[in-house]
């Protein structure tokens, strides 16, 4: 039987990446790995307008490099 401990994931900017596999699996809910996670600062205009701050705000804190 094999552990399969790393398998490939397919990342939107870097292709096929290898990493680890899930360490528990169960039969009726073994989990898997669905992603690499995406990269710093994709949603933080999102996060900080959910939060009330204007775009305004927003640009100054990257221009004062406070958020990326």
């Amino acid at each position: 039987m094999m552990l399969e401990l790393v398998t490939t994931v397919e990342d939107e900017d870097l292709g096929p990446m290898r990493m680890q596999n899930v360490m528990w699996r169960m039969s009726r809910t073994p989990g898997g790995v669905r992603g690499t996670g995406r990269p710093l600062g994709r949603d933080t205009d999102a996060v900080l307008a959910e939060l009330g701050l204007d775009p305004g705000t927003i640009a100054e804190l990257r221009e004062r490099g406070l958020v990326k």
